[in-house]
């Protein structure tokens, strides 16, 4: 890294996206100093590899947590630090000096040569300057994971909080319809009402049973992928999480986000970076034209050379006579205009994901204040006003079954509007590439 700096000393735009791609580094290595430590916490809940993984509040995962033991274990980042692994041992291959040739020849008198090539031109330059921004570049393509997977468990953490909601809501309906059916199984006990009219009760009752048992089932499968993703390999089901859907107003300055995303999103540094490697290779193709000298000394045993000295010294190079390396050089054009394209349409990409998600977060944010702005409680004031109505018999059991299942339905509404408004802050983060003020 401090030679590939100092080689493009002058150019700061090189300077800015090593930046970049450091401070990712950074981040992603201070997640697994923290997976370290989650991991150091053995508990009982699920295990992550080798170790267990014991959440670090009260027995409960947060999301950091989740975020940290995904930086671990995932398969997908560990594949990536093993990509970024070969690219600094192609560095080390690059920059390694030739070994010398020894032979021995048999004949009249005896000779021992040694054949040494002098690497030390131009096409060593090139290839250790290719080398190092190869290895740049997978330093952004591993940000870039970690990038990805720190949006999808997010979402995956906050899929495990809406289905805990959806319980609690299915939970308390079912629990207002058994209150209702048992007073109208009193009252028809007492001869106040028909055995009939508790009919519409108990057919609720049923259908706020199989909505708790769906919304069960989805508790445990939305655990089950949060902890795919987090790499375990015994998941727990039960898991304890610690967090919730609350509302959190984040600010936005439109303005610099698309700038901000060019500028730090490591996945723009390393097609830039890859630019940069294939303009490298092109100077490397072009040096194949400047061979790489090869010193030789030799030594006879017996006589002495023509000269009376034992031993005799030469020099050897390849002349491009027949073979000019046009076609490396063509090839490494034709890698430099594919690099070039491909960066043009992920910068359009950026700027598309990044308006998109601005546009999805505010409407969401526009569809939570809505509910936080006294809707909540006004249906819930109804559905009082119509059980007390109906104790009262003003009212008829339809209007009082209705009222609750139309709470059930806003609640869920509301909490599925404050799941995706806390996905949208996430997918907007990652389309960035930063964190937003107030998250």
């Amino acid at each position: 890294m401090k030679i590939l700096t100092s080689t493009f000393q002058r150019d700061a735009r090189v300077r800015e996206m090593l930046r970049a791609v450091k401070r990712w580094t950074d981040a992603m290595s201070g997640r697994v100093t923290r997976a370290a430590a989650v991991l150091a916490l053995c508990g009982g809940h699920a295990r992550i590899g080798c170790a267990q993984v014991a959440p670090a509040r009260g027995g409960a995962l947060t999301l950091d947590d989740a975020i940290a033991a995904a930086m671990a274990t995932n398969p997908d980042v560990r594949i990536a630090r093993a990509g970024l692994d070969s690219a600094r041992a192609e560095t080390r291959i690059a920059r390694a000096f030739p070994n010398p040739t020894l032979a021995g020849n048999p004949n009249t008198p005896y000779q021992y040569n040694v054949t040494i090539p002098v690497d030390i031109g131009p096409q060593r330059t090139y290839r250790v300057r290719a080398s190092e921004l190869g290895l740049t570049a997978s330093s952004a393509d591993a940000a870039d994971v970690t990038r990805q997977i720190t949006a999808a468990v997010a979402r995956a953490f906050y899929d495990v909080l809406l289905a805990d909601a959806r319980l609690v809501v299915v939970k308390r309906r079912r629990d207002n319809v058994f209150v209702l059916l048992q007073a109208d199984s009193a009252r028809a006990r007492a001869g106040d009402i028909p055995e009939r009219a508790i009919t519409r009760s108990e057919v609720e009752l049923a259908r706020a049973d199989a909505d708790v048992t769906r919304a069960s089932i989805d508790q445990q499968t939305s655990r089950l992928a949060l902890q795919t993703l987090m790499g375990v390999i015994t998941p727990d089901t039960a898991l304890v999480m610690a967090g919730s859907l609350a509302y959190r107003p984040v600010t936005l300055q439109t303005d610099s986000l698309v700038a901000t995303a060019l500028r730090v999103r490591p996945d723009i540094a390393a097609i830039r970076t890859r630019e940069l490697q294939s303009r490298a290779l092109i100077g490397a193709a072009r040096a194949q034209l400047v061979p790489i000298p090869q010193l030789t000394m030799s030594r006879q045993i017996t006589a002495p050379f023509d000269g009376g000295s034992y031993y005799s010294f030469g020099v050897s190079f390849d002349v491009p006579l027949f073979n000019q390396y046009g076609g490396q050089r063509d090839r490494a054009t034709a890698g430099l205009e594919a690099a070039s394209f491909t960066r043009l349409r992920l910068e359009a990409q950026v700027r598309r994901d990044v308006l998109q998600a601005v546009g999805e977060l505010r409407a969401q944010r526009s569809l939570v204040e809505r509910y936080e702005g006294g809707l909540l409680q006004k249906v819930s004031a109804n559905v009082s006003a119509t059980r007390y109505a109906y104790e009262r018999g003003a009212t008829s059991l339809l209007e009082v079954l209705d009222a609750v299942k139309d709470q059930q339905e806003i609640t869920l509404d509301y909490q599925a509007a404050l799941h995706d408004y806390a996905i949208s802050v996430r997918l907007l983060e990652a389309a960035v590439g930063s964190r937003l003020a107030g998250t």
